[in-house]
């Protein structure tokens, strides 16, 4: 396997888009979003009931949203915003997960209202949402952070379990559940979220042991079954040409060999690995290559269209001239207009030295793999 960035639509498509809609623009990639969900749904079949809950927050638009949905997928919320935009703008009945934290009571009461499950992410939670509900839902979950049990090293950007802000201790979490029980909580479930951008199906094997664990535990101290698992999301993408793509299947399989055997519903919430390839950013040269102490490139965007590339020092982004793919190259920095040093889109790139103002210039997160 070989990996090579093969853009979808021809330079014309784009060129006509930013023709009718303007720069910058995001372009999405229906076909490889639908392909992408799919390959997930396929790699958690084994469950005998599976849902992955799209990480609204991964991709907001309401198109692609509709496209997820269609492909049998529901939607991870963590925010009211998040909440108001798959009721408002997806319509119809839908699944939801919420999981948030710091939560006002009225985003409690607007997640129960649309049906969605409440996650909560800490024990004393609970308590607030009996107050705000004035009872407990018929189907709750509680999110766990194993803390030091779990080693994540280099290969997680969230960073240690036991210093997240996220998730709450082992004895806090069997507490909620007994107290969700005698409460008449009806379906019981247990969720946890440690990785992401994570290409490791150990990674994902080993997170599933710890929740088979301690599901193993609420029924040995409680005697409470659990009625499903969500084991997060955090599947990764390849950023860069040098990596090999995520094998999603093998991520399934991982997973699926220490949840299988309990025969519960597995449901999952990822995001990045649906949108993230199939994602492109058009905008427009204006000035083109000013040379001052170094060379910058202009563009007719800032970093507030993008602001990860900015705030986030992992993340990267393919650049491409289109129509230059193949001129002479030379060193230079990708600006915008913001009155910030921090508005750098790319620094440091090897881009056509032929470029001039005018030209479309696409950006995208992740390199699509293609079998040669």
């Amino acid at each position: 396997m070989s990996v090579e960035k093969n853009m979808p639509f021809s330079d014309e498509v784009f060129a006509d888009i930013a023709d009718q809609f303007g720069t910058p623009t995001y372009v999405y990639d229906e076909a490889g979003i639908r392909d992408n969900a799919r390959q997930v749904n396929e790699a958690f079949s084994w469950s005998p009931s599976y849902i992955n809950y799209f990480a609204v927050k991964a991709t907001p638009v309401p198109a692609v949203l509709r496209a997820v949905k269609s492909e049998g997928m529901g939607f991870d919320c963590s925010s009211d915003t998040e909440l108001h935009i798959v009721k408002r703008q997806i319509g119809g009945n839908n699944q939801v997960f919420y999981t948030s934290n710091n939560t006002p009571d009225a985003d409690y009461r607007y997640a129960d209202g649309i049906g969605a499950t409440i996650n909560i992410d800490k024990l004393p939670y609970l308590e607030q949402v009996r107050r705000a509900l004035g009872r407990l839902p018929t189907t709750m979950a509680i999110r766990y952070n194993p803390g030091e049990l779990k080693k994540t090293g280099d290969d997680n950007s969230i960073g240690e379990p036991q210093y997240a802000k996220f998730g709450d201790t082992e004895e806090h979490v069997l507490d909620a559940l007994k107290h969700m029980r005698d409460g008449g909580v009806e379906e019981i479930g247990l969720h946890t979220m440690l990785v992401t951008n994570n290409r490791n199906p150990e990674s994902f094997a080993e997170t599933a042991r710890l929740l088979r664990e301690l599901a193993e535990k609420a029924e040995m101290r409680h005697g409470i079954d659990i009625s499903f698992i969500n084991i997060g999301g955090g599947i990764g993408v390849n950023y860069h040409p040098d990596e090999q793509p995520v094998d999603v299947a093998a991520i399934g399989e991982a997973v699926g060999s220490e949840l299988g055997p309990m025969g519960i519903p597995i449901v999952s919430e990822n995001g990045r690995y649906i949108t993230g390839p199939h994602g492109y950013m058009l905008t427009r040269v204006t000035h083109g290559i000013i040379e001052s102490h170094i060379k910058f490139l202009e563009v007719d965007t800032s970093v507030n269209n993008m602001a990860r590339l900015a705030t986030v020092s992992s993340a990267y982004h393919e650049l491409m001239v289109l129509g230059r793919e193949d001129d002479p190259r030379e060193l230079m920095t990708v600006v915008g207009s913001m009155c910030a040093n921090s508005d750098k889109f790319f620094k440091d790139r090897m881009l056509p030295k032929t470029t001039k103002p005018g030209d479309l210039t696409g950006h995208t997160r992740c390199w699509r793999p293609y079998a040669v």
